[in-house]
């Protein structure tokens, strides 16, 4: 996916589509909502930031086998 084609998420932007503040490794892309992990990020807190389950998140991700077991850098769909 080139920059061109995603839209950076600001605070209040992923409050409207993702559901909660974060910071600015989220961003939309064609309707779908997405993630990069973060140095010290959890799934658990990824889905508390984002206000969807966990369970959503490890659905739409399922390279994602252990919720514990995520890798810095790895880009995530959240919706």
């Amino acid at each position: 996916m080139s920059d061109m084609e995603k839209k950076a998420l600001n605070d209040q932007d992923v409050a409207g589509v993702a559901g909660g503040g974060a910071s600015g490794n989220f961003w939309e892309n064609g309707g779908m909502i997405f993630y990069r992990i973060a140095s010290n990020d959890t799934l658990s807190e990824i889905a508390l930031r984002a206000q969807v389950p966990q369970s959503q998140i490890m659905k739409l991700n399922p390279s994602i086998k252990n919720p514990d077991v995520i890798r810095v850098g790895d880009v995530i769909r959240i919706r």
